[in-house]
């Protein structure tokens, strides 16, 4: 987790290399190296590591290593003869020196430093990080926890309004739901693909007040470098009209990668409208939510990380459903079709704002003597600013 510290992006670098040392020894030319994790490039400013990506390297050698990183830019190096360790982010203001018995004793000192989060470092480079980075695991881009917490309680919102006037589709009490839904995003030049497991139980506890209990499990693929997300979320539907409900929604969250260095805890607030109008065989939904969203330090080995995150998420919806009639999916199946767009107020992120759109098919279902409740296929394109695009695919059912 050494990595919740080193980042950059600068033009030379590779668009689909995560991680890079670039080591200059004693003014020639700069020579490269790649790698896996971000554990790996903190290694990479040992003797060994300087040596195995700049053979010219000497522990007497003026030196500097840039670190290429997901976003932020960089430095560490050694003046010619000494065993003092520079490291400086330019665009932080952080500029700090460490001085050991030797050059690994330098690093050595340099991490236990990160370890203590001197001059709160690790919190003001992981705030950064989520800023500059495509691919961060807490904030910033469609696959991060923040993204995953609000979509999730905005789904529930929609989904449990999956009916059309022409369906006949009915609904039971008491529901327990599962799917599974796979999302590929592209930004900054990486690819991500997100492989999501929800889990869910909705209640009708009467006069159309509905509690909905979830939690999705969420594994991020980086390129190689791998994410885990959970959260634990609560909801009640609260009626205002036959046409109008509110939902309030609360959410706790905590995720992070060893691989990509950076890792939190999350809390969100939530409350979500839904406005229906019925034409015929056919109804318009106007779905809006506004979400809070908070993060907290979180112990990740030896580290303590802290991005000091505190966003607000605006997601709106206008959605289509009808009957689909005389096809293999039978009686009572609807169609729906959906335009989504999500803007991010607060703390500086990455990519602050997204467009949905997609389509569904859902239907009910009868596997033997039992009945799935509601069976759900569906594909959506997403399109946000600092060319961030994707598309998901998600199957559901609740029995």
């Amino acid at each position: 987790m050494a990595g919740l510290l080193l980042a950059l992006a600068v033009p030379a670098a590779s668009a689909d290399d995560l991680f890079v040392t670039g080591v200059t020894v004693n003014g020639g030319s700069e020579a490269r190296k790649s790698y896996d994790t971000v554990t790996d490039l903190l290694n990479s400013l040992s003797t060994k590591g300087l040596k195995q990506t700049n053979p010219a390297y000497t522990e007497t050698s003026a030196t500097t290593a840039t670190l290429y990183v997901r976003g932020l830019p960089a430095e560490a190096a050694f003046a010619t003869n000494a065993t003092t360790l520079r490291f400086r982010v330019p665009s932080l203001g952080i500029d700090e020196s460490f001085t050991g018995s030797d050059r690994d004793d330098s690093r050595d000192r340099f991490e236990d430093f990160l370890k203590a989060n001197g001059d709160d470092i690790l919190k003001r480079m992981l705030k950064e990080l989520a800023r500059v980075s495509p691919v961060d695991p807490i904030a910033g881009n469609p696959a991060s926890l923040m993204s995953q917490m609000g979509v999730q309680d905005f789904g529930n919102v929609m989904e449990a309004d999956n009916t059309s006037p022409g369906s006949t589709t009915g609904g039971v009490a008491a529901a327990f739901g599962a799917g599974l839904r796979f999302d590929r995003y592209s930004s900054g030049g990486f690819d991500q693909n997100v492989t999501t497991l929800p889990l869910s139980y909705r209640r009708d506890i009467g006069n159309g007040y509905q509690l909905t209990l979830d939690m999705p499990i969420n594994w991020v693929d980086t390129q190689g470098a791998s994410t885990y997300n959970l959260s634990v979320g609560g909801a009640l539907r609260v009626p205002v009209t036959p046409q109008w409900s509110l939902t309030p929604a609360l959410r706790i969250g905590a995720g992070g990668s060893e691989d990509l260095g950076g890792g939190a805890t999350m809390y969100s607030g939530s409350l979500t409208s839904r406005y229906t109008w019925d034409f015929g065989d056919y109804r318009l939904g106007l779905t809006d939510m506004l979400g809070l969203y908070r993060t907290n330090a979180l112990d990740v080995g030896d580290y303590h990380a802290d991005y000091d995150l505190s966003n607000r998420m605006f997601r709106n919806a206008l959605d289509l459903s009808g009957p689909l009639r005389d096809t293999f999916l039978g009686s009572g199946a609807i169609w729906r079709a959906w335009i989504i767009d999500t803007r991010f107020y607060g703390s500086e992120l990455y990519s602050e704002n997204q467009q949905e759109f997609g389509i569904a098919a859902t239907t009910r279902m009868q596997v033997g003597g039992s009945v799935i409740d509601k069976v759900s296929l569906g594909l959506t394109y997403l399109s946000g600013d600092n060319d961030v695009s994707g598309f998901k695919v998600n199957f559901g059912y609740r029995f």
